[in-house]
């Protein structure tokens, strides 16, 4: 009894390997790992297919995919109405739809880079196919690049504004969503004639809509008309993660960067007794105690070099309790400086040094161009080198009538170039409003990092809007 009891316990295991064998994607054992990402073979309907009625579509891919990424990177826009369903069989998918497409309409279908096959690797380039329910296929034209330090779920929404003349992206969703590739970059050739307002949405949630909670927006600089014959200008856009904007210096992100002194009252991004600073590094400081109040510290604080010989700066209060300081002349490489705070308010005697020095002139680095055709820019022009990893040491310059700009004395290192047409004067870019729409200022981004050692040059940088 006993014998037979255990051949059936086997039978069953055996019984259910079979059928989680069944269930579950498991790549093949032995040979060489597998780095390829998924590809499509085989589309159906093809691409430009006019007079499309069927309910359903079909890709195949070169090997096995993960059938949820699919499902979470797969989607059609304009949006069908109804249920979508999927039908696997092993490399291929049935994708089907409950209700009959809209008539006279193209539609554009997409797998974006969510997808990855069963090896976890994922799509090099979005996946886009079109069909239309009429007899032509529609071919209006609009692309660009959006700049993001992360590109997954980031969407580009567009919205006819023949149907809406003033939508909201938190309510209503688009005519299009496009995703960008892992460069940012994006492109839509078959929207229908038209005047669009388009923005570049991180989705986290990939419901096509904005939310404002804990999802971020960017907005374009101008609404663009497009079809058949029209030739659209580039549509860029920049995401706020790529500047240090104000709410930077008021997060934990920022605070995090800050080291105390031995008395625990200020907090700095520059450690005492530090060397290679460059030429006109920022440095922040934060206040901890309400005693020292704006108008204490400003008439309380001198930055000097070793020979006790006053070294100019600029001071910019970001919030109460947060001050930069920003040396801006009279002291060259090398030098030896003291930052000082009176901090007898709080304690009497009290005094805070704050010494560092500023790196020699092989260990700097020297950036430079022009602007090209500035008056296009209708304004002042502000130059902004961003580095990659340190967001509170950029980099600014204001272009008022000159077109030449220079960074000297800035540490070695990696670097975007980064301008935009300051129409509202204040020096600090703006991304426009959603809802109620307001442009953005104008902007160019040096699309490649500009990388420099000690002692190089970068010239020649153009910079056109």
């Amino acid at each position: 009894m006993r014998i037979i009891k255990f051949f059936f316990i086997l039978a069953v295991i055996a019984l259910y390997s079979m059928i989680s064998g069944c269930a579950n994607q498991l790549p093949p054992s032995g040979g060489e790992d597998d780095k390829e990402p998924p590809k499509a073979v085989n589309i159906q309907p093809k691409t430009g297919t006019v007079n499309f009625s069927d309910k359903s579509i079909r890709i195949e891919f070169n090997e096995y995919v993960d059938r949820r990424s699919f499902t979470e990177s797969f989607f059609v826009t304009p949006a069908p109405e109804g249920e979508i369903t999927y039908d696997w069989s092993g490399k291929e998918v049935e994708i089907n739809f409950s209700k009959k497409l809209k008539s006279n309409t193209t539609y554009l279908f997409i797998v974006g880079k969510l997808l990855k096959d069963i090896r976890n690797n994922s799509l090099a380039e979005p996946i886009q196919f079109a069909v239309s329910t009429g007899p032509k296929i529609d071919k209006g034209r609009l692309a660009g690049r959006v700049y993001s330090k992360n590109y997954e779920r980031v969407y580009v929404f567009f919205y006819n504004l023949a149907g809406n003349s003033a939508p909201n992206p938190s309510k209503d969703k688009p005519d299009y969503i496009i995703p960008v590739n892992n460069e940012g970059a994006y492109a839509s050739e078959n929207l229908a004639p038209g005047n669009y307002r388009v923005l570049a949405v991180f989705d986290n949630d990939r419901n096509g809509l904005y939310d404002k909670e804990f999802e971020s927006i960017s907005c374009a600089a101008a609404d663009f008309t497009a079809g058949e014959e029209i030739e659209s200008p580039q549509c860029n856009f920049i995401m706020k993660n790529m500047i240090a904007g104000k709410e930077y210096y008021s997060g934990k992100e920022f605070f995090n960067l800050l080291k105390t002194d031995s008395t625990g009252y200020i907090y700095s991004n520059v450690l005492n007794g530090q060397k290679n600073t460059g030429l006109l590094s920022r440095i922040y400081i934060h206040f901890k105690s309400s005693l020292l109040n704006r108008d204490y510290v400003s008439e309380n604080t001198a930055l000097k070099d070793t020979l006790g010989n006053k070294i100019r700066y600029v001071s910019n209060w970001l919030n109460d309790s947060l001050l930069e300081i920003i040396p801006t002349g009279n002291y060259d490489f090398g030098t030896s400086c003291v930052l000082s705070f009176d901090l007898s308010k709080i304690k009497s005697g009290l005094v805070y040094n704050l010494r560092f020095t500023v790196a020699e002139e092989i260990k700097c680095v020297e950036i430079s161009g022009y602007a090209k055709n500035r008056e296009k820019a209708g304004g002042n022009i502000v130059v902004n080198l961003l580095t990659d990893n340190k967001p509170e040491q950029n980099f600014t310059t204001i272009l008022t009538s000159d077109s030449v700009f220079s960074f000297r004395g800035i540490i070695e290192g990696d670097y975007y170039l980064f301008a935009y047409a300051d129409s509202d004067s204040n020096t600090e870019y703006d991304f426009g409003e959603a809802y109620p729409f307001r442009p953005s200022e104008r902007f160019f981004f040096f699309n490649k990092k500009i990388g420099v050692k000690g002692g190089w040059k970068a010239e020649n940088l153009i910079i056109e809007f």
